[in-house]
């Protein structure tokens, strides 16, 4: 009896003692939860593009230049006029080299600043410009005699009328648009092309010696976001959107690019500004990725509009002119997602007369945008 007491005894001690060290081992080995690290440590990123130094006057300047040269050359759109401007071919000349004072904006006259020296020359746009400045004056002289009727057409340049209210545009021999010709054309070979290349090449530039307050790196980063067109606050304010700003935040709702961006050039200069090379890496590689995903996103959304407006001269042309400008854009990111040969297929659909263009053509576009670019064309506006 006594024997097996003590058996007893002797389990339950052990059990109550393998219970209480299973519950020590537990409780031993729980280590606390790893403190994320944050994204960018040792300092702090700023909600709106207010640094103290920050510098992007010249590339609001430039933006200025385009907004009053495409202006200008829209004035030979009207179809309501009696008569209507005949467009000054040397006046646009000096407009894109900032030549004879002609802006109406005299602090961009008296700038240093022009936009064809910063223009891409590897695909010859600016002669390309600077030739269809010549062709736009001869096209609204011509179109100037007859305001109310289309008198372009394949192989002759001119005007395309959807009516005497609706929509008027001036287009070369093969139906492109001079006014988006020179739009879309700086908007990729000026304002894309001189981002995209700054932040590809943000490493290069130096990061310790201040000239005015800044060093060069912040300010290349500076101008690139310039460039993309949008107030300091934005996307809170959507107010004076230019250009690119306004491109994107007109897909936003699709592909989700305004905050994306923005916060990538917000974390990025707080990056430059502390030396966190590795932050402003991963920012870059997201403004470059996002902008160009803008890019196709809007070439898709012109597209759409050519197609449901197929069979209206004006607006056919213009969406397909503007379609053009982006796909043309692609090549000045050399980070780019999209192939040169993806770019040259595209051109390939949509040719060199754009009278020539069919729904299958365009729908050939639109689908390799989307596959390479991961979109979904029906949720685009």
């Amino acid at each position: 009896m006594t024997l097996t007491f003590n058996k007893s005894l002797l389990l339950s001690v052990a059990v109550l003692a393998f219970m209480g060290s299973c519950k020590k081992d537990k409780k031993d080995d729980a280590e606390p939860e790893p403190t994320p690290t944050p994204a960018t440590p040792g300092y702090n990123v700023p909600t709106t593009y207010n640094f103290a130094s920050a510098d992007f006057s010249a590339s609001a300047k430039r933006l200025a230049m385009l907004g009053e040269l495409t202006t200008y050359i829209r004035s030979a759109h009207t179809t309501t006029q009696t008569t209507q401007p005949v467009l000054d071919a040397q006046k646009l000349k000096d407009m894109y080299v900032n030549a004879g004072a002609r802006f109406t904006d005299a602090s961009l006259n008296s700038s240093g600043l022009q936009l064809k020296d910063q223009t891409g020359t590897a695909y010859g746009l600016p002669v390309e410009l600077e030739m269809s400045y010549t062709d736009a004056a001869s096209a609204s002289a011509s179109a100037a005699l007859t305001p109310t009727v289309q008198t372009a057409s394949s192989g002759t340049a001119g005007k395309l009328n959807e009516s005497a209210t609706v929509r008027a545009i001036l287009v070369d021999a093969n139906g492109l648009e001079y006014k988006e010709q020179t739009e879309k054309g700086i908007m990729g070979g000026v304002f894309y092309y001189q981002a995209m290349t700054k932040l590809a090449n943000i490493s290069t530039y130096d990061n310790t010696t201040l000239v005015n307050g800044i060093t060069a790196q912040e300010k290349a980063w500076d101008e690139a976001f310039g460039y993309f067109g949008v107030p300091v606050d934005f996307p809170t304010n959507l107010t004076g959107l230019k250009n690119w700003g306004s491109y994107a935040n007109s897909v936003n709702v699709a592909i989700n690019c305004n905050s994306t961006i923005m916060n990538a050039f917000l974390k990025g200069r707080a990056a430059i500004s502390n030396k966190d090379n590795s932050g402003r890496d991963a920012a870059r590689d997201i403004v470059m990725k996002t902008w160009e995903k803008v890019a196709a996103a809007k070439c898709i959304s012109y597209m759409k509009g050519a197609k449901t407006n197929f069979t209206k001269a004006a607006d056919r042309h213009h969406n397909l002119s503007e379609g053009i400008g982006f796909i043309k854009a692609f090549y000045y990111n050399p980070s780019k997602t999209i192939t040169n040969a993806q770019i040259a297929q595209l051109e390939g659909y949509v040719g060199t007369n754009l009278y020539n263009v069919t729904t299958a053509n365009i729908d050939n576009v639109i689908s390799l945008l989307a596959t390479t670019f991961s979109l979904d064309p029906n949720t685009i506006p």
